[in-house]
């Protein structure tokens, strides 16, 4: 079956049945760095990563021993027709094993952090139509299409025996003078299962670290934004791209120079030019 892997400028007419890969555009990524003993915890942990509404599904998936959340628009509108679909996958599962990918001659995939992102095209890296006919796709796909639909009885019994469960639990604080005790049993429980910090101060110091990791993912990809729309002309290209401790390094095919450009957005540039661009950005 062919694979295919879809950007916002996909223009390609789809009549046969393909798996779709989404480019990083199309949805948020973030790895778990708070310790988690499974796969299921994982998933219960990824609503609570985002600033989001309900109008996007939450899910997770493991890669080699570790943990990523992500989040993705549940109305997510793929011009092609739903019976050619037959799967939807993130690039973040499929093209893990690559550290960068020309997509187009505008763009291209690459690894930070081992998170994947949207770069401008580099010189001399691997295309993805070379690398797709023999790709070998994991099992992580994401449902947004193909949802279970219920009968209406089925339905209604659902929501008879959660309505039956919520009067049962209401009736049982007002006669039960134990609830409160049985509560912070239950609590200890799940804190001990889960290894989960016992004091207010210790989760306050985990939130804190993943807000400080959250708004270095989200600056990131801002900066990157802004590097994939530098003005160049026909001939010029980006040659090299890099990141690393808060510093972008690029090199770009042109005699001119670019210094004004990247001082809109970056506290300190340092370039020189010898035929090729070559300047250090830093955030």
């Amino acid at each position: 079956m062919k694979v295919i892997l879809y950007t916002k400028d996909f223009n390609e007419k789809i009549n046969e049945p393909v798996d779709i890969i989404l480019s990083p555009q199309f949805y948020w990524i973030k790895k778990i760095d708070i310790p988690i003993k499974s796969l299921k915890d994982a998933k219960k942990l990824s609503k609570t990563l985002f600033k989001l509404d309900d109008t996007y599904l939450y899910d997770a998936f493991e890669i080699n021993g570790k943990y990523y959340a992500y989040a993705i628009k549940k109305n997510i509108n793929i011009n092609i027709d739903k019976k050619f679909i037959n799967s939807i996958r993130l690039a973040q599962t499929e093209l893990y094993d690559f550290n960068i990918i020309n997509v187009s001659k505008n763009y291209s995939i690459q690894k930070i952090d081992d998170l994947l992102f949207c770069f401008p095209n580099i010189k001399n890296a691997p295309y993805i139509k070379d690398i797709l006919p023999s790709l070998k796709l994991s099992k992580n796909k994401i449902n947004i299409f193909n949802r279970i639909k219920l009968k209406k009885s089925v339905v209604i019994s659902l929501l008879l025996l959660f309505l039956f469960i919520n009067i049962s639990f209401l009736l049982n604080i007002i006669k039960n003078k134990q609830t409160v005790k049985n509560l912070e049993l239950k609590k200890a429980k799940i804190i001990h299962k889960y290894h989960l910090p016992k004091t207010t101060y210790q989760i306050k110091a985990i939130l804190n670290e993943l807000k400080e990791k959250d708004f270095n993912q989200n600056k990131i990809k801002k900066d990157l934004e802004f590097i994939t729309k530098t003005p160049l002309k026909n001939d010029e290209t980006f040659i090299s791209l890099s990141y690393d401790k808060n510093r972008f390094d690029i090199e770009i095919n042109s005699k001119r120079n670019f210094d004004n450009y990247f001082k809109k957005k970056f506290i300190k540039v340092n370039s020189n030019i010898n035929n090729i661009y070559k300047a250090s950005l830093y955030e």
